[in-house]
């Protein structure tokens, strides 16, 4: 094959992943909308339509070579085709089965380009082998025995990945006044357009240096370089507010994949969920449908886990037997889009979120009792906070709701809960509805000069040394009766400050910034004003610098860094609020004494991996090479934690757990499972048996066993 046929495979190949993830999603419509039991005419409609996009991807997939996808289609489409004859009806081992299909098909879809495949020849055997029993009518009781798949939502992103799922639509020629192109073009076309806020910013640093000089004669050029100016700026901004537009997408090509991930995740914790979701037409920028995904994805498990009752709860609450779960999409009068996400199950537990907070030390038992419902519901956005006792990979360690409001706040949007015990919560998520140009703040430190983003700069104020009050050692101040930490920008930085020639009470230009609900005040020596510009990145010799995430170029030339607010905020808390605001890190919440964990493991290679990790982080460890060995130690040594595996021989960690629970001297010794087992009843078995954790070693990482130790001891 030569260069040109090469290059021509490689165009057909990408055109097919195209409409093969319109046709994807298409099926899993098709399957969600089936599985609701529509009236006869409806469901023959939606088999028809579902069958003809398997039987297209059929085709599409054996013209490209990608003929694994051929045949998995192959067998998803003779199902439908007994269905479409009415030999087959379609029952819940018939619906387990093919979205069991559509798994493999999206993992299929997602591996086109890469050699190495997470899945084999034998788990597509046996994924025919499932569906050819459903054709033949010997379906097993329970499903077969398949290997397991990672979930598309789970897996790492790629490129291509990044992109939201196009809107599922019955396949048709393209409209004669349209036409498909690459997102990357669009993307790298608004790139070089957004250049030229750089030639903008440049003619006016020359324009104002210009008339510096006070020069009559050059008047009158001036005025014309002013009027030029303000016509190539309205020029740009029209270009990039046209180009912008084209990357406008449908919230629906986000939206439309959580029929199904609602449906797997009820069939998980064993609950009835209704779903309706509405809005779905309303367009938002395609790089923000990309980056809230993830949130999304967070807020409606922890909907589903924490909040929505499994349905014989619900009936002696006098509920109906199924959830409601809502996701409700709406434009407001400005340039943005507000997203709500609401259950009717438990709400919010007010104490709980307290408690959490108590012992995480971000609030005091004094201002506790002051907290309004909506300031203590607010607390789940910080880290560290759940209202879950049990945890898990997935739950309880307080991060996941964290990580939410970061990303959101990155977007330059925000988040806000509101909650009725025993009625329900809901998430109320603003978004801009395209990416701004950026702006920041440009201020001086010193002789070094920075900007802060406009979008986490909440106001500017001037005070002096008189506002200024002490909290526990820390200084604050007071705005709307609300105490906010004071801290001098230069110090979080390592800059050190200008030295003053006056005693004088004088005013000092400072910064509030907000991030998700935490608030902090920083003391900047100089406020330049507001700046327009580019974000530019620093190559990969410098992505690990602290507390800058990027550069622009003002219009004069200069290059001036760009804080990281996120990294900014953790690095204020951290070092100067020993008070309320203060999260200490794992080596600083250490007591007195150096706590002494034991672990359970009959690996030796994962007893040596864990060892290694707590001993690293500061921990005592000792080992033990099952259950049975590990009680013996237990009886014997005084330790401040368990961690143990379950699958061992003579004693299981299960078994383990529940005599630590039975043992009057020991009851009350934190205890994590870290396994294999994932399935939602070991889950419950490590629940009743008393753990205090879960940790799937399939999902494990380092510092998910770190963060649990922290929030135990």
């Amino acid at each position: 094959m030569d260069k040109k046929q090469e290059a021509f495979l490689l165009e057909l190949i990408n055109d097919f992943k195209v409409e093969a993830a319109e046709q994807h999603q298409t099926i899993i419509n098709g399957l969600v909308a089936l599985e609701k039991g529509p009236p006869t005419a409806a469901f023959q409609q939606l088999v028809e339509t579902t069958f003809r996009e398997i039987h297209s991807m059929k085709g599409a997939a054996r013209a490209v070579n990608q003929t694994e996808i051929g045949r998995l289609c192959q067998g998803m489409e003779s199902v439908f085709h007994q269905v479409k004859s009415g030999d087959l009806a379609l029952t819940s081992v018939h619906f387990d089965a093919l979205y069991q299909a559509t798994d493999l098909l999206a993992v299929m879809l997602a591996e086109i380009d890469k050699k190495e495949k997470s899945f084999g020849a034998n788990t597509l055997a046996q994924m025919m082998k499932r569906l050819d029993a459903l054709t033949s009518g010997e379906i097993p009781p329970k499903p077969m025995e398949f290997p397991a798949l990672p979930r598309v939502q789970d897996q790492p992103k790629t490129e291509k990945q990044n992109q939201p799922v196009p809107k599922p639509v019955v396949a048709v020629p393209p409209a004669a006044d349209t036409v498909r192109i690459a997102t990357a073009k669009l993307g790298t076309l608004l790139h070089e357009a957004e250049e030229f806020i750089s030639v903008k910013a440049t003619l006016g640093y020359y324009i104002q240096e210009i008339q510096k000089q006070q020069n009559q004669r050059l008047s009158g050029i001036i005025r014309e370089m002013k009027q030029f100016h303000h016509a190539l700026s309205r020029m740009v901004d029209d270009l990039l507010l046209d180009i912008k537009t084209t990357l406008l997408y449908p919230f629906s090509t986000l939206l439309d994949i959580f029929p199904k991930i609602v449906r797997d995740l009820g069939k998980e914790y064993k609950k009835e969920i209704n779903l309706t979701i509405q809005g779905g037409e309303i367009e938002i920028d395609r790089r923000i449908l990309e980056e809230i995904k993830d949130p999304l994805i967070h807020i409606i498990r922890n909907c589903i886990d924490h909040g929505l009752e499994t349905p014989e709860i619900r009936k002696e609450a006098g509920k109906a037997p199924s959830g409601i779960l809502e996701m409700i999409v709406k434009k407001d009068t400005g340039r943005h889009v507000i997203l709500t996400i609401r259950d009717d199950g438990t709400g919010i537990d007010r104490k709980k979120v307290l408690q959490s907070a108590l012992k995480m030390g971000i609030v005091t038992s004094e201002s506790a009792e002051r907290m309004t419902d909506q300031e203590v519901f607010s607390l789940i956005f910080r880290s560290g906070i759940s209202t879950s006792q049990f945890i898990t990979d997935i739950s309880g360690r307080g991060l996941g709701m964290a990580i939410v409001a970061e990303k959101i706040s990155k977007l330059g949007g925000d988040i806000a809960t509101s909650s009725i015990p025993g009625q329900g919560a809901a998430f109320t998520i603003t978004l801009p509805v395209t990416i701004s140009n950026f702006r920041g703040i440009l201020v001086q430190i010193s002789e070094q000069f920075f900007i802060i983003p406009t979008t986490s700069v909440e106001r500017a104020i001037r005070i002096r040394k008189k506002g200024i009050r002490s909290v526990e050692t820390s200084p604050m101040i007071s705005l709307n009766d609300e105490s906010i930490a004071l801290v001098r920008l230069g110090d979080v930085l390592g800059i050190p400050p200008l030295k003053s020639k006056t005693t004088e009470d004088l005013p000092v230009p400072v910064l509030i910034l907000s991030l998700a609900p935490k608030k902090i005040a920083f003391i900047v020596d100089y406020i330049h004003g507001e700046q327009e510009g580019m974000v530019k990145d620093m190559g990969p010799q410098l992505i690990h610098v602290r507390n800058i995430s990027g550069i622009t170029v003002l219009g004069s030339g200069q290059i001036i860094p760009i804080l990281n607010i996120p990294e900014l905020m953790d690095s204020a808390t951290h070092a100067f609020s020993p008070g309320a605001e203060q999260q200490p890190a794992y080596t600083e919440s250490l007591s007195d004494h150096q706590k002494y964990i034991l672990v359970a493991e009959d690996s030796i290679t994962l007893r040596i991996l864990l060892k290694n990790i707590l001993e690293s982080s500061g921990y005592m460890v000792k080992t033990a090479v099952d259950g049975m060995e590990a009680f013996q130690f237990l009886k014997n040594e005084v330790f401040d934690l368990v961690v143990s595996d379950v699958e061992m021989p003579r004693m299981n960690g299960f078994d383990l757990t529940s005599r630590i629970r039975n043992d009057k001297t020991l009851s009350e010794t934190p205890v994590i499972l870290v396994t294999a087992l994932d399935s939602p009843e070991d889950r419950q078995k490590g629940i009743e048996s008393g753990a205090d954790a879960y940790i799937i070693k399939g999902n494990f990482e380092q510092s998910n066993l770190l963060d649990t130790i922290h929030r135990l001891i």
